[in-house]
């Protein structure tokens, strides 16, 4: 079993319609998911698009050739320069522990150093301990947590 992680291609658009709308799906799982999935449009038929902007960074990976998850950070900039958020990282739920979001998050650490960048930013709702833990083994840490209440009611 090779884990691979790579830039996301062209030819990589209908895979990733797939996972993010199971990505999306799972977001009821966790308390906000509703109100973050709101937050960010879907990307849908729009793949080629995200590949191909130049301020967003798509990366795939998975086992051998199958791709099984993916991780998008979109450039920013903030007081101290140039920085990167990561708006969306999901594995499908059979690939979990095999190593792929290590990989996903390893692989945008590296672009984002090699892009001088000052700072990688990236979201975990509250009860998801998985993706927080991910971010946590690779070295990005909680700066801030946001609170809300629904006033619709």
């Amino acid at each position: 079993m090779q884990v691979f992680s790579r830039r996301a291609s062209q030819s990589d658009c209908e895979i990733l319609k797939t996972l993010e709308n199971e990505a999306r799906a799972s977001l009821d799982h966790f308390r906000g998911g509703v109100r973050h999935g709101d937050d960010f449009e879907l990307v849908g038929d729009q793949w080629a698009s995200v590949i191909a902007d130049s301020s967003i960074n798509t990366f795939v990976a998975g086992v051998d050739e199958t791709v099984m998850g993916y991780l998008v950070a979109r450039l920013g900039q903030a007081k101290a320069g140039k920085i990167a958020t990561i708006e969306q990282v999901f594995v499908t739920s059979d690939a979990r522990n095999m190593g792929i979001g290590d990989a996903l998050v390893s692989a945008t650490i590296l672009w984002a150093k090699a892009e001088s960048l000052v700072a990688l930013d990236g979201f975990a709702l509250p009860g998801d301990r998985e993706t927080k833990n991910l971010f946590e083994r690779s070295g990005l840490v909680a700066r801030l947590i946001t609170v809300t209440t629904d006033l619709k009611n």
